[in-house]
């Protein structure tokens, strides 16, 4: 070996080496000596692959044949100190060829231990961040400044529906839609930014869900803004709790009005009634006088049942409740509208599920109940619409309801509650009306009193139960309410 060559390989601080076409070490540096602890003449013909840790002597020797067959290669590998420490080196080996043949190889090792801790330190970080982000039970997504996705936390699944995998690169306004995703990642001075944020959005389910969220930028190491942090979290239920307070305190508003109201109008209209129809009697069939009475007489029987309605509503009856069977109730309901659903050409089916358990209900009051859904399907159902009434067991776990006292769930061999369903294929319910439907006096048609539902609704909750509501204008919409199978202790 020429002497410039030698001394250069004996001052530089990598481990340089020749290797016979055997692999063993034919020239070994004075810096590989220092650091295996050995002499040349101890290292003179050991096999390399001996210096190297065991797991990685199977891949340093594939990369030492391919160097032998004339190719350069290059590595990561670690070798052993001679106190016993297993450090990393890059290793380039490449071929001593002479006419055309492979005498062996020259290697050249440059510490990269310290290289090498600083990634696995790196990636420790990022894996102990990445599984915080994945742990937190609120949703977690980050937006480059494009408004692309480039995370999405097991939280988001788990409220929007959709993977990390299906959404990860994609925009947010074309999962949420245009006006969702700007609401959503429009980041403003913490002094202008409202207490509570939130927004309505539709997940993978096609289900409206309201969810509460605070967006941040994300910002380099400069502290220039590279995207978006927003974090969310799903408050549908604490919104329908919230809706259910104002409507509880609407009721007890209404209980006292109503008992003030009673006598101080039902007595005049009474009155107004009696002269009318006493009026009538004086006046021949096609006297206009006689027309006039007769409108009048029309509008007070409306007027009151409109109050008996309200009355009803305000002052219900406490249920009388005893165990029935669902389908009992339901199919009773039926024989009562079958000739109203056969007029619309409405196609009705029913569903129970054979292992539905009896429910602890007021007979009369719950066959109310599903007679007035019935109607509220067939008013907003064109002819030849379709009708399904379903039950079964609701179960453990079940979701899409505010309290329906889930200490109770799964605490019994049998189910707490049976879950009944209306649906319709009917016109459906405006997005901004949903949260009002079982308010009373709200109605969008022309002759509704509005307390239908608010009577369905009270008759739920007298029972111990809980109803909700979705529709999709244009498609539908399904009322679910549970009943219990069992006395509930309010």
């Amino acid at each position: 070996m020429d002497f410039n060559y030698q001394v250069l390989f004996e001052n530089v601080q990598d481990l340089v080496f020749a290797l016979t076409d055997q692999g063993a070490i034919l020239y070994a540096n004075r810096h590989l000596c220092e650091f295996t602890g050995l002499s040349k003449e101890q290292l003179q013909d050991r096999p390399l692959l001996d210096l190297i840790c065991a797991p990685d002597r199977p891949w340093a020797g594939k990369n030492l044949e391919i160097a032998l067959t004339g190719h350069a290669r290059n590595f990561e590998s670690r070798f052993i100190s001679g106190a016993g420490a297993s450090v990393y080196f890059s290793t380039n080996m490449s071929p001593i060829q002479q006419d055309g043949r492979v005498l062996g190889v020259v290697g050249i090792s440059r510490d990269i231990n310290e290289r090498i801790k600083l990634e696995q330190e790196i990636t420790a970080l990022k894996n102990f961040n990445e599984s915080i982000i994945q742990s937190i039970q609120s949703g977690l997504i980050t937006l480059d400044l494009e408004g692309e996705i480039t995370s999405y936390n097991l939280g988001a699944e788990e409220v929007l529906g959709w993977t990390a995998r299906e959404v990860v690169g994609r925009p947010l306004a074309g999962l949420l839609g245009a006006r969702e995703a700007e609401t959503l990642s429009r980041v403003s001075p913490i002094l202008t930014m409202p207490p509570n944020r939130e927004v309505t959005v539709l997940p993978k389910s096609g289900n409206p869900v309201t969810i509460g969220f605070t967006v941040t930028p994300r910002l380099d190491d400069q502290g220039s803004r590279v995207g978006t942090i927003i974090s969310f979290k799903d408050i549908s239920q604490i919104k329908r709790m919230q809706a259910e307070v104002i409507r509880m305190d609407r009721l007890a508003s209404l209980g006292v009005l109503a008992s003030g109201m009673a006598h101080e109008i039902k007595n005049p209209l009474a009155g107004i009634k009696a002269m009318a129809q006493s009026l009538q009697e004086e006046f021949v069939d096609g006297d206009d006088r006689k027309v006039y009475l007769d409108r009048i007489v029309r509008q007070v029987n409306r007027l009151d049942e409109l109050l008996k309605a309200f009355f009803d509503y305000a002052r219900p009856r406490p249920p009388s409740r005893k165990l029935h069977r669902v389908q009992d109730i339901v199919n009773e309901v039926l024989n009562l509208v079958d000739k109203k659903l056969q007029e619309k050409k409405i196609w009705w089916s029913t569903a129970f599920d054979p292992n539905t358990p009896p429910v602890y209900v007021d007979f009369h009051q719950i066959q109310q109940v599903i007679l007035n859904l019935i109607f509220n399907a067939v008013d907003a159902t064109d002819d030849g619409g379709k009708l399904l009434i379903s039950a079964a067991p609701f179960k453990a776990g079940g979701k899409g309801y505010a309290h329906v006292h889930p200490e109770r769930l799964g605490k019994t061999e049998k189910p707490a509650y049976v879950e009944v369903i209306v649906q319709d294929s009917g016109q459906g319910i405006k997005p901004e009306d949903l949260e009002n439907i079982f308010d009373p006096f709200f109605t969008t048609k022309s002759q509704g009193t509005g307390l239908g539902l608010a009577i369905v609704y009270r008759i739920i909750t007298a029972h111990g139960g809980e109803i909700t509501v979705s529709s999709i204008p244009d498609r539908g919409t399904a009322f679910k309410f549970l009943l219990p199978t069992e006395e509930v202790s309010e």
